[in-house]
């Protein structure tokens, strides 16, 4: 059994495929910062587009994940899988993605409880070609593709610490959805605690 901290948040469960490609991103923020080494990065297809295709307005399942600990990858780059429909009779990957359709990322910020939107910046090299032309235009899914990205920059709340969709709960620093951090408050010190009970035995009396 895979240990807790390397098995994917509920979102990002997927199934292995015979076809398959890689995204690899040089950088992974959230906001203006490095994602963490406990966060992670989510491959969508998408169901459907807006009217520019520009951005997707609902996801399908989950292709492939990773947790972004870029110390386990190498030269520090994660490789990110995106697996593809194999149309070998397998329902579990039906709507997988598909020649010339194109992925969704999500990022899960595992101090947030949250999923996250995003975007991208830079060029994209597959293999020798280099595309300029932005996402996701330059992402078209093919078998046995490798895309190199220079970064991944989490964008809004897509599904919070409640579970909703578009929401703005996260976990507070005591690992309450929507909480309000620690309550308990020890005068002599001026340390604030999340639980009555680290209060009473650390608070000093003194």
């Amino acid at each position: 059994m895979a240990h807790l901290q390397n098995t994917p948040p509920g979102y990002f469960q997927y199934y292995q495929s015979t076809f398959q490609a890689f995204y690899f991103f040089e950088k992974v923020f959230m906001d203006t910062n490095l994602v963490d080494a406990n966060d992670w990065v989510g491959t969508f297809n998408c169901k459907k587009w807006n009217t520019d295709s520009t951005a997707c307005i609902a996801l399908g399942p989950c292709v492939g994940s990773r947790k972004w600990d870029t110390s386990l990858c190498g030269s520090g780059v994660c490789d990110l899988p995106a697996m593809g429909d194999g149309a070998d009779g397998k329902a579990e990957t039906v709507g997988y993605l598909k020649p010339g359709e194109f992925p969704v990322f999500l990022i899960y910020d595992q101090s947030d409880g949250a999923y996250y939107t995003t975007i991208t910046e830079g060029d994209v090299r597959l293999q020798k070609d280099v595309c300029r032309n932005g996402y996701p235009y330059c992402y078209s899914w093919e078998n046995f593709g490798f895309y190199f990205i220079d970064k991944l920059i989490s964008k809004d709340i897509y599904m919070d610490c409640m579970g909703k969709l578009g929401g703005d709960k996260i976990l507070d620093i005591c690992g309450i959805c929507g909480g309000s951090g620690p309550q308990y408050k020890c005068k002599e010190t001026g340390k604030y605690y999340c639980t009555e009970g680290q209060y009473q035995m650390e608070c000093s009396t003194k």
